[in-house]
């Protein structure tokens, strides 16, 4: 019975972290025209990939449908971060990640907070 609460009290936990920090988004759009979008999101630490999931939310906002990738890329003026001491340390990690997508019907792949498996 302690084990059950303990996974229902974690799991409960988990959802209330994922919507909190949902609604932390920095993350901006910019209509290429009627299929088209750019969307960025700002970061200040290593850059870890090329996923998001408040880019994710934000393109299922605009392509309801679905939506195929033109463009993933993360981008800055500077020399990326490796580790995050780096950061720690005084180096600026700040860089920009930025999707071009285009409205499609298709279904979309499923995204997990532990990687792809």
């Amino acid at each position: 019975m302690k084990t059950v609460v303990m996974k229902l009290s974690g799991a409960v936990l988990l959802g209330v972290a994922a919507v909190a920090l949902s609604g932390c988004s920095t993350a901006q759009i910019k209509e290429v025209d009627k299929e088209t979008f750019y969307l960025t999101e700002y970061y200040s630490e290593p850059v870890s990939g090329f996923d998001s999931w408040s880019l994710r939310r934000q393109a299922k906002e605009v392509c309801p449908t679905g939506y195929r990738y033109l463009l993933r890329t993360a981008g800055k003026p500077s020399e990326f971060a490796k580790q995050h001491f780096e950061c720690v340390s005084g180096k600026d990690c700040s860089y920009a990640l930025e999707w071009r997508i285009q409205c499609s019907d298709q279904p979309q792949e499923k995204f997990s907070i532990f990687g792809k498996s």
